[in-house]
């Protein structure tokens, strides 16, 4: 597959840049209804769209919507919605395809064009490459960025999806709770609050209070000091911090420590075992996750299933063998009794309603979370060689897999964007650790030049 306009998760970049402009979200408004006619057979395709705060966000909807219209399809516009909230508005709508205008954690100067499917799930890779080959193919011609473009309003679908938040949970679930909240300055800056508040918390946010220029701007899951200004000067029994678009949740313990992302989800996965709520005995995690997530679940009987990095790969997997639950590190966390894609608010809630169930402290229900040391580095290189034909790579994995057995694992891969490779090892010791990547790293520069 090869992607002309689309990274890792849509179109992102540097609003006005080449990457991305009016134009760029005009033709991809076009290429939307021209994909879902021809591949999703939709005559008079609805597209759902919401934007995170940016006052990028307004241009790049209207441009975008202004492509939708031209085509001959209809736009239902949420306004400023989660990303986690256009994914739910696609399922329990007609749309066909969904959109979220947002560059998520990234700087206010940068934004992008997220889609989903109709069914809430991110695109698969055919359909990708079709909107990609799509945008390429469709012109900006006939583009008058201050023509009026006629929008459906789908601002009833937020407080829905607030409703269905809320409605997943047992009422009241937070009375008695007193919770800090850093809401990036984004797309959650309402909804989280008016959630946690209906379930009777007693909530302190910061950073709910979005100008066009400040989402994520020394706020937010990127920026933990945020919250830890709020502990100096209070006592909370948790902390919850969402990145600009509401897709990933950092989450703080009752002394306003950062717990880290594995140990979220080893917490929920233990909680959902316990409730046998969790289909298989199986978290869904990625090649990246550290063993010790593993380690931790083994001993309850439970087994991780690992897929490629990022939710959507996540969500694909749990979609297809009925699992529900799983994430990665980044706070991308996937709770499939509600969500199919990562959702900060869900898993926030979900949190919380595991620590009550516990009738511990959060600290102590993720100590049973202990990362493996680990070493990751990229190197750049002149050339890709494909690792099959690295004779001394080939060997040296071989050899490593099996003195580490169980205890350790090591990951080789290329960089899917830039000229790198990247390796990863981990161990139960820094000196085992450091032993096994000196040597992988002898056997990558016998086979490859590096610069």
């Amino acid at each position: 597959m090869s992607l002309k306009h689309f990274g890792t998760d849509g179109i992102r970049g540097q609003y006005g840049s080449a990457v991305l402009n009016d134009e760029i979200a005009y033709r991809a408004g076009k290429a939307a209804v021209r994909v879902a006619r021809e591949r999703l057979s939709a005559s008079d395709p609805l597209v759902v769209v919401g934007r995170d705060t940016r006052v990028s966000g307004v241009a790049l909807l209207k441009a975008f919507a202004a492509g939708v219209v031209g085509e001959g399809g209809t736009v239902l516009d949420l306004g400023v919605a989660p990303t986690p909230c256009v994914a739910f508005a696609a399922r329990v709508s007609d749309a066909v395809l969904a959109c979220s205008i947002t560059a998520s954690h990234n700087p206010a100067c940068d934004n992008g064009i997220k889609f989903f499917e109709g069914s809430g799930v991110k695109p698969s890779e055919a359909l990708e490459q079709a909107l990609d080959d799509a945008v390429g193919d469709v012109s900006a011609n006939g583009f008058d960025a201050g023509a009026e473009v006629s929008l459906e309003d789908g601002s009833s679908l937020r407080h829905r999806y607030q409703e269905a938040v809320i409605a997943a949970f047992p009422p009241k679930l937070l009375v008695g709770k007193r919770v800090a909240m850093d809401c990036a300055n984004g797309a959650m800056s309402e909804i989280a609050p008016a959630v946690f508040r209906e379930l009777g918390a007693d909530l302190v946010v910061v950073a709910d209070q979005p100008d066009g220029t400040n989402i994520n701007a020394g706020v937010g899951s990127e920026c933990p000091e945020s919250l830890g200004a709020l502990y100096s000067v209070g006592d909370y029994d948790y902390g919850f911090a969402f990145d600009g678009d509401g897709d990933r949740l950092v989450m703080f313990d009752e002394r306003g420590e950062k717990i880290a992302g594995e140990a979220l989800l080893a917490s929920l996965a233990i909680d959902a075992k316990d409730r046998s709520e969790l289909p298989g005995d199986t978290l869904v995690t990625t090649v990246q996750s550290n063993l010790g997530l593993d380690a931790a679940l083994k001993g309850r009987g439970i087994k991780t299933e690992r897929t490629d990095v990022g939710d959507k790969h996540i969500a694909r997997l749990m979609l297809r063998d009925g699992y529900q639950l799983g994430g990665e590190e980044s706070g991308h966390l996937v709770v499939g009794k509600f969500a199919v894609t990562g959702d900060g608010l869900v898993a926030a809630v979900a949190m919380a309603d595991a620590v009550g169930r516990s009738g511990a402290g959060v600290s102590s229900l993720a100590s049973v979370y202990a990362a493996f040391p680990q070493i990751s580095k990229a190197f750049r290189i002149v050339e890709k060689t494909p690792l099959p034909e690295c004779p001394k790579i080939a060997a040296c994995i071989e050899k490593l897999d099996s003195e580490l057995g169980e205890d350790g694992r090591l990951l080789v891969r290329y960089s899917g964007t830039e000229p790198k490779i990247r390796l990863l090892v981990e161990a139960r010791t820094d000196a085992a650790v450091k032993a096994a990547f000196d040597e992988l790293l002898a056997a990558v520069e016998a086979d490859l030049e590096l610069v």
